[in-house]
């Protein structure tokens, strides 16, 4: 059966959108926002807030960046522990600063280097298997506490996790097929495209028809393909996948704002205004060391297509508090 995802966007798709989403929308899987996998290793535990979760039985896959193989295997353990169902490693975020590192979409400059991140996925997977856990490794004390605290609440541990990565066509050039041969060496369960290179990052359009070559690359490789890039409804996911022949999609900017796109409907006026109340207590459930600033961007984008959004929106953009919003919106 044909997927249809949110796909991970950092600052973005963090535990209170992604409950926002699955929620309302209802989607076939959910991706966190990226984590450092050095940073976990480093024993930087803040950075958990990322891998957080809720309660679902939709499965939601952590996503993971970084340039050192070895580091991944740490990734792989916490994880497992937190209770996801899947490891996705990021090969396509543009950031300047993390392509440097060689992580990101500097991967795709070291097709060998990424192989070894998967095949430590693997490897871990099989200690997983075998008994073995996040507090067997030598991460930290205080992070392997932190991940404790929060295996209370996210406690239903999965035997095997799915291994995938998330690419763009290419860096300078577009590199399919062969990207995706060469990754296919590795006996990935997913490999999502975005359909952009590098030196594109976002701007101009999306190329389906060389998402299409990995499409071909990967029949009877018993690895799916989804496609990413330009997806603007759900009937739009629906067509691409028909005509380009992906397993599945990942929709990220159209959901924006938007989560009633999985459901394919329309909200009211005050169903936005409600939900924007309810983004912002759940981000403070989930972050509670936080005020709401970060919350602006979502709030701005639940503005879209409202009557006087413009002033609507200028008056979020100073919502510190919940008492702020409230009085924003009149409730």
């Amino acid at each position: 059966m044909n997927s249809i995802a949110l796909a991970p966007v950092d600052g973005v798709t963090d535990a209170a959108f992604r409950q926002i989403v699955d929620e309302v929308g209802k989607p076939d899987i959910l991706f966190t926002e990226f984590t450092p996998t050095e940073g976990l290793y480093r024993g930087r535990t803040v950075l958990l807030s990322s891998l957080k979760k809720h309660e679902s039985e939709t499965p939601v896959i952590a996503q993971f960046f970084g340039g050192d193989p070895r580091y991944f295997s740490y990734a792989f353990f916490v994880a497992a522990e937190l209770g996801y169902d899947g490891v996705d490693v990021n090969m396509g975020c543009p950031d300047s600063s993390i392509v440097k590192k060689g992580g990101g979409a500097g991967l795709l400059l070291d097709l060998p280097r990424a192989g070894t991140i998967i095949d430590t996925l693997h490897t871990a997977q099989t200690e997983w298997q075998n008994g073995k856990t996040v507090y067997d490794t030598d991460l930290p004390t205080e992070m392997k506490d932190a991940i404790k605290n929060l295996t209370l609440q996210n406690n239903k541990r999965k035997s095997r996790l799915t291994i995938s990565v998330k690419i763009r066509i290419g860096y300078e050039t577009s590199q399919m097929p062969e990207a995706v041969k060469s990754l296919l060496e590795h006996k990935l369960d997913r490999i999502s495209i975005h359909g952009r290179t590098f030196r594109q990052r976002y701007s101009g359009l999306a190329n389906w028809e060389e998402i299409a070559k990995a499409v071909a690359a990967a029949k009877g490789s018993g690895t799916a393909i989804f496609g990413n890039g330009d997806v603007h409804t759900l009937s739009d996911a629906h067509k691409k996948i028909v005509d380009y022949g992906v397993d599945g999609i990942l929709i990220a900017r159209a959901a924006f704002g938007n989560p009633w796109l999985f459901a394919d409907r329309q909200p009211t006026d005050f169903e936005r205004f409600e939900m924007m109340l309810k983004h912002a207590k759940l981000y403070l459930h989930y972050r509670p060391d936080l005020d709401l600033k970060p919350m602006r961007k979502h709030f701005a984008w639940y503005c879209k297509g409202l009557h006087n959004a413009a002033n609507l929106r200028s008056r979020l953009m100073n919502v510190t508090s919940l008492e702020d919003l409230e009085s924003v919106l009149s409730f």
